[in-house]
C-alpha cells in the first residue's frame, strides 16, 4: 500500500461531511466532502501575547479532486455541522514520497 493510498484510508475514519464553499461571483461553488478535524481546537501564541483561536482540517487531494473543487485557498469557508462556519486562513500541501500532492492540511480563524 503506497503513502497516498495509507492516508486516504485513515481520513476516510476520522473525517467526516463538511461544506465547503468558494465565493465567487456570480454565484458561489459549493460542494460537500469529507475532512478530518486535525488538532481541533489550535490556541496559538504569535507576538507579544496574542492568542490566535482557530481549527485545522485534513482533506484528501483525491476528495477535492472527487467533487471537481480546486485547491482550497485562503477566503473559503468550511460549514461543519458541529462545530459551524470557519473561513480559511492557511493551506499547506501535505506532499506523497517523490513531492505529489496527497492533501492538504487547512487552518481556519
Amino acid at each position: 500500500m503506497s503513502i497516498k493510498s495509507s492516508f486516504n484510508y485513515i481520513l476516510n475514519f476520522q473525517s467526516r461531511e463538511v461544506t465547503l464553499t468558494r465565493p465567487l461571483t456570480p454565484t458561489d461553488l459549493v460542494v460537500t466532502v469529507k475532512m478530518a478535524p486535525s488538532d481541533y481546537f489550535r490556541n496559538l501564541e504569535t507576538m507579544a501575547n496574542t492568542v490566535s483561536k482557530g481549527r485545522e482540517f485534513v482533506v484528501s487531494k483525491d476528495a477535492l479532486d472527487t467533487v471537481s473543487f480546486p485547491r482550497p485557498k485562503r477566503g473559503d469557508r468550511i460549514t461543519d455541522g458541529e462545530n459551524g462556519t470557519h473561513t480559511i486562513t492557511e493551506v499547506r500541501e501535505m506532499a506523497d514520497i517523490g513531492g505529489a500532492t496527497m492533501g492538504y492540511r487547512i487552518r481556519t480563524g
